[in-house]
């Protein structure tokens, strides 16, 4: 994808679910913090600036720029008994959505990182407003699951809400695709400017969450796999 500057870069989002996996009688683990994640490289939602984007000649080579935006929704279930089935449903939701410091790049030799930020920031922007939304949804707006078994309610509620997710993701996806788009893959310096005015007007209708994730917050630590919609490099 040709940059304003003839270079190359390319935006991806990381979305990452941990599901928890143990009946309720198991030990439960502690779900993550904004400290756990920070110290892995995932960082809250913030102004970027060039020293974000660490100078790696390797890991990236097709961009001279690489941006990373990542949602990590974390929930807790709990599961009831009732006429002979059990019930799988959500009591504890948490997302966090920001930066990954791990995989966002620039090449040594690319020097208009500084002019390229309100490309990025806009990318970053407006994953920020899907992670705001899903952040705001209440447990009882999440899928249950239910089976013969307690393991089979556990493992329809993970199937239900990966699909849930993977459709909540679906329109982030679609206006990442027009902003590449609209703006000739930033080519087009004035509309991403326009751009971003707008989409930074759409965040900052949506409060960030103000309940931070705490200790006491637990849950079994599994994962599964996750849909990876990204931007569509210029060809």
């Amino acid at each position: 994808m040709k940059s304003p500057h003839n270079g190359l870069w390319h935006c991806a989002l990381a979305l990452i679910f941990v599901v928890p996996a143990m009946a309720q009688n198991e030990e439960p683990s502690r779900i993550p913090t904004w400290q756990d994640e920070i110290a892995k490289g995932f960082v809250p939602h913030h102004q970027l600036t060039v020293d974000d984007f660490r100078i790696d000649d390797k890991t990236h080579p097709e961009g001279s720029y690489w941006v990373k935006p990542f949602i990590h929704p974390y929930w807790h279930y709990i599961l009831r008994a009732n006429d002979g089935w059990y019930y799988a449903y959500v009591d504890q939701w948490i997302i966090f959505s920001g930066f990954d410091k791990n995989d966002s790049t620039r090449k040594s030799k690319f020097r208009e990182m500084q002019k390229s930020l309100p490309h990025a920031q806009a990318y970053l922007d407006l994953n920020e407003i899907y992670g705001r939304q899903l952040a705001a949804l209440k447990p009882g707006e999440l899928p249950s699951g239910r089976g013969a078994t307690q393991r089979e309610a556990a493992t329809a509620l993970k199937q239900s809400l990966q699909a849930f997710l993977k459709e909540k993701y679906r329109p982030l996806d679609a206006e990442e695709q027009e902003f590449q788009k609209a703006t000739n893959h930033g080519t087009n310096t004035k509309k991403v400017l326009e751009l971003a005015h707008a989409i930074r007007k759409r965040l900052d209708t949506i409060p960030a969450p103000t309940a931070a994730p705490c200790d006491s917050l637990t849950a079994p630590p599994s994962q599964s796999p996750a849909p990876q919609p990204s931007a569509t490099p210029n060809k």
